[in-house]
């Protein structure tokens, strides 16, 4: 965060946020500064937002802090720009949580975002390390 935040100092500055899934601790890393919102989705839990630091990347010298979550296998991450209207449900759209990570990045920018600014969506999931896949399927 610290060398996105010194990068663009020349800039009119951003909101940003950096995730690190980290699948073997069954743990997310993740630090947000701006209007950048982040959730993580479970199944059959209530959704879990990320704390986002007020400030804008590349300007005021921000305090900048990570925080760790619980992300489980199954868990959905889903990150944000503020031009997508917070209020969606995943659960809305059935069948859609365990779609590919990029089908519903689409469908909840096309029915979340705001037309009259700017939008971008992420989601991620965790993934199984490649080398307990190939063990459980065998030489």
């Amino acid at each position: 965060m610290r060398h996105l935040h010194a990068s663009i100092s020349h800039t009119r500055g951003a909101a940003l946020a950096v995730a690190e899934p980290d699948p073997a601790a069954g743990l997310l890393r993740y630090a947000g500064l701006g209007n950048i919102a982040a959730v993580i989705v479970a199944p059959g839990e209530r959704r879990r937002g990320l704390v986002s630091l007020p400030g804008i990347a590349g300007h005021q010298r921000p305090a900048i802090r990570g925080y760790e979550y619980p992300f489980a296998a199954g868990s959905t991450l889903v990150m944000h720009s503020d031009g997508v209207v917070d209020r969606w449900n995943l659960d809305d759209y059935p069948g859609l949580a365990g779609r590919a990570p990029l089908l519903v990045a689409a469908t909840l920018l096309r029915d979340a975002g705001v037309r009259r600014d700017d939008a971008c969506v992420l989601v991620a999931r965790p993934v199984r390390h490649e080398r307990t896949h190939r063990a459980e399927r065998g030489p």
